[in-house]
């Protein structure tokens, strides 16, 4: 099986810089700096175009020199909301409502989740982020170059924005991670575009994915994401296929107990989604819940106490900790065997994990890491990326 790897924070894609210019009735590739100069009615100024397959919460649609895309949730349990994207240099549409209008391709992005600076990083256009919410979250050489350059702000250090920073440094637009605020309302009042990025809300290691096209629609790279979408899901499915027919298919648990109670991924989850594309048997795969769920101890106990593979746990040193921390593991077989498997191989001096900034682009690299844990013989030469064995 051939090795999969990430390059850290380095993914080697050509970068084509297109320079204003002015259009003919056809184009050939879409203008991903600058401004249009010599509009045309009647020319396409967006011939690549980005085709939503798995993400369910986004859609986009194209028009000759706009875009319309809508967010089904917001935020979670909020309205849906609808954004026109205008190419800079041409006159914006009288007749399409919105609730919010932005000027593209951007130039300047205030991120408030580092899976969209993950985004940037896999389009090759990390030099349009200008704002993050807290620097200690961010990882990688390219990132901490981009930083050193003073060119990122800091804008919600303390977890709260700070809506005068932001509409003092007027970006082209603030990307939230799906939330409603007060200061987000100032922001927005102020002129400057808040679009929600609500990957999370997906119910698959895919679809979650897939809005890399939804960053790359701001900055006019549907072709490069088009591609890079399409290789990954490639990858994906094709080890899938094999971890699938592999025999036999282990029991799978996860979670951990906080005071009596234990946090699981629900049945729905893209978490038990990836357990069934890595050749696993979720023990909770009739669960409702897309998220997370909570079950008492005992139930767990019942349910999971023979399970052969025990993953997506955490905060644990060892083995022997896990059991102070809750000697009722013991219970558990997979406890017993040292089949307790954590994504912490890379946790930051910062306390911050990796495995939540740069996975949701690469759910090819988890389920490798899966397939390896779950059938060993099949992804022998596989380095683990993210997930460790608890040490005994």
């Amino acid at each position: 099986m051939p090795r999969i790897r990430l390059l850290m924070w380095g993914v080697a894609y050509a970068s084509v810089a297109v320079l204003a210019r002015p259009h003919a009735a056809a184009t050939t590739a879409n203008l991903t700096t600058g401004c249009v100069r010599g509009f045309d009615r009647n020319a396409d100024y967006f011939p690549d175009k980005a085709r939503f397959e798995d993400a369910g919460d986004v859609r986009v649609e194209y028009r000759k020199s706009y875009k319309v895309v809508t967010v089904r949730e917001a935020y979670s349990g909020g309205p849906a909301e609808r954004y026109l994207l205008v190419q800079c240099g041409t006159p914006p549409p009288r007749d399409e409502a919105a609730d919010q209008t932005i000027t593209i391709p951007i130039s300047s992005l205030y991120a408030a989740s580092p899976t969209h600076v993950s985004s940037l990083v896999d389009l090759g256009r990390l030099e349009a982020l200008t704002g993050v919410s807290r620097l200690r979250d961010l990882t990688g050489g390219e990132i901490a170059r981009r930083v050193a350059t003073g060119r990122v702000r800091e804008f919600a250090a303390a977890s709260v924005i700070d809506s005068e920073l932001v509409v003092s440094q007027r970006p082209s637009m603030l990307m939230t991670g799906g939330a409603d605020s007060a200061p987000l309302s100032v922001i927005r009042s102020a002129g400057i575009p808040v679009v929600a990025n609500t990957e999370w809300l997906e119910h698959t290691a895919l679809a979650r994915a897939e809005w890399v096209k939804f960053v790359a629609l701001f900055l006019n790279e549907e072709r490069r994401a088009q591609t890079l979408y399409g290789e990954m899901k490639s990858r994906y499915r094709a080890l899938s296929a094999r971890a699938k027919a592999a025999s036999p298919q282990p029991s799978v648990m996860t979670g951990r107990s906080t005071n009596g109670m234990f946090v699981i991924a629900g049945g729905r989850s893209y978490v038990a989604a990836l357990i069934a594309d890595a050749g696993g048997r979720y023990v909770w795969a009739d669960n409702a819940a897309a998220g997370t769920a909570s079950v008492d101890l005992e139930a767990q106990v019942r349910r999971a106490a023979n399970a052969d593979i025990w993953i997506n746990g955490g905060g644990w040193s060892n083995r022997t900790q896990m059991l102070q921390d809750e000697p009722r593991y013991a219970a558990f077989k997979a406890y017993r065997t040292g089949q307790v498997w954590v994504y912490e191989r890379r946790l930051q001096a910062s306390g911050h994990n990796e495995y939540w900034t740069r996975s949701v682009t690469h759910p090819d690299v988890v389920l490798a890491d899966l397939v390896r844990i779950f059938h060993p013989p099949l992804m022998s030469n596989h380095e683990f990326m993210w997930y460790m064995a608890v040490p005994k």
